[in-house]
């Protein structure tokens, strides 16, 4: 860092410049409420390269990754402790940067009380972050158990943050053999699903204005065949997901097409669309349809036996395997 500051005064530094509170911890009530938590680490080099992923991005996706499992649950986020881990090669304009992105996550999802600490890192950049979210006792007894039959919805395209991935990845191979600058203004719309990803709070306001709930939802972070891997898995099911349902934009296709790449492949084993899937029980299937129309039913749930099926337009059925994000 150019500019020389203890840990404190660079920790007061960034609070200042933000709506959030530094709190050392959640004072909350466990009376009336359930508490859970999540955490999640973002590392250089693997989760993200800071060639392409702009520091202000970096922050506010690190803090959705966090959030996502918490709302998946339909719990409510409301503390989050953090560690950041800052190598020398970072300046304090730098931090300035990752912080305005991760407090302006805070701040859209009315998490107010947040715990701070820095590390230094001889070369790599990480982010670890631990939030925990609150769901009244009376809505979390009253969950519907997740059983055989059950729909299975994801609440928005596939695939396109796999896809962004992959084009970054090409421009800076480019660069670093010919020095030719990226081009990527014809990219703009399927590049953000990668480097700057958002959650739908809308979803989550309707399902707490009515009586609708999910029997289980997943963060989709690895793909949607690990996602339903892992409902299946903790729920002992098996689920039928057919090929044809799997909601992929125009552009993601297009784009998968350019670089050679199947655009269901990238849905199902891409990763970090950051999305949602959710259970519903079949008897709530009209009203799912109805006051929840940006999902897609893409599936059901069945018995353990039957085992976890991708289902062909053909109606011929093959096994779903989970091979999660890999370059």
């Amino acid at each position: 860092m150019t500019k020389k500051m203890s840990k404190v005064s660079i920790i007061d530094h960034l609070f200042d410049k933000c709506k959030i509170k530094y709190s050392y911890d959640n004072n909350l009530d466990n009376e009336s409420q359930i508490i859970s938590s999540s955490h999640c680490t973002m590392l250089e080099g693997v989760d993200f390269d800071l060639t392409f992923n702009p520091l202000t991005h970096l922050g506010y996706k690190s803090v959705i990754k966090s959030l996502g499992p918490l709302y998946a649950k339909e719990f409510t986020p409301i503390f989050s402790s953090i560690i950041i881990s800052i190598p020398t090669k970072l300046s304090l304009s730098n931090i300035e940067e990752l912080w305005t992105g991760i407090s302006k996550a805070f701040e859209d999802h009315s998490v107010d009380s947040v715990n701070l600490d820095l590390q230094p890192s001889n070369n790599i950049l990480s982010i670890s972050i631990t939030t925990q979210g609150k769901q009244e006792k009376e809505r979390f007894v009253q969950k519907p158990k997740c059983v055989s039959g059950d729909l299975i919805c994801v609440s928005s395209s596939l695939g396109a943050a796999y896809i962004g991935a992959q084009i970054l990845h090409r421009e800076k191979r480019v660069f670093l053999e010919s020095n030719i600058q990226p081009k990527l203004d014809n990219y703009k719309d399927i590049l953000r699903f990668y480097l700057s990803p958002t959650i739908d709070k809308e979803l989550f306001n309707i399902l707490k204005k009515t009586d609708l709930s999910c029997s289980y939802g997943v963060f989709n972070r690895d793909g949607l065949a690990d996602s339903i891997k892992l409902i299946c898995n903790n729920n002992s099911l098996g689920a039928k997901i057919f090929a044809n349902r799997i909601p992929i934009a125009q552009y993601t296709s297009q784009v998968a097409q350019e670089l050679n790449l199947d655009p269901l492949t990238a849905a199902f084993n891409g990763g970090e669309d950051y999305n949602f899937i959710f259970t519903f029980p079949l008897s709530q299937s009209q009203r799912v349809i109805k006051e929840l129309p940006q999902l897609d039913i893409i599936g059901h749930t069945c018995d353990i036996d039957s085992g976890v099926k991708l289902i062909s337009p053909d109606g011929s059925e093959l096994e779903l395997k989970a091979q999660a994000w890999d370059y």
